[in-house]
């Protein structure tokens, strides 16, 4: 029953802005489980009503916008730059022990053998260490409270994005 309460007491569903017949169309419109029989154990109307649910909706209803783009892939640098930075550091401390010798001399070597490689680790290493430095300055101009609005978020999105490419050229090249 549909009542609510008010200082002076309970009143009745009459005053509310709908009625029950309403409220029920309204209620059975939304309802994403399949009723339950009596005799149908718990697993199999939970089952029924895991076949029957909505899927919702994930990134790719949404227009990608230049401020959530750029978080996650200033997040995607932070994760390949420090990864690959940690996983050379315990590689280079276990050499010794497995036999191996990866001392710059040597690992410059083996590259220089390999110019196309050589040249997209450059690339790769650069574009990402630069874009994750030039986003962390974008961050600290934040910080001052500046270009804060829409218009200065796209205006130092498109700054680190053109500081990257000119500092991953430079990098990779010189």
């Amino acid at each position: 029953m549909f009542s609510a309460i008010t200082r002076t007491g309970a009143f009745s569903a009459a005053r509310l802005p709908f009625n029950r017949a309403v409220a029920a169309r309204s209620a059975r419109a939304f309802i994403a489980t399949p009723m339950r029989c009596n005799d149908e154990p718990q697993s199999v109307v939970a089952a029924r009503a895991k076949q029957h649910r909505p899927i919702s909706p994930h990134l790719n209803i949404y227009q990608p916008q230049m401020s959530w783009v750029l978080s996650g892939l200033n997040r995607l640098t932070a994760i390949s730059v420090g990864g690959s930075a940690m996983l050379y550091t315990a590689a280079f401390g276990l050499a010794p022990a497995l036999g191996m010798d990866l001392s710059s001399s040597v690992v410059a070597g083996s590259l220089a053998s390999y110019p196309g490689l050589l040249l997209a680790a450059k690339a790769a290493i650069s574009s990402c260490f630069s874009y994750h430095i030039f986003s962390g300055f974008r961050h600290l101009l934040w910080d001052t409270g500046r270009s804060l609005t829409n218009q200065g978020v796209i205006n130092t999105g498109y700054a680190t994005i053109a500081a990257t490419a000119v500092a991953t050229i430079y990098l990779t090249f010189f």
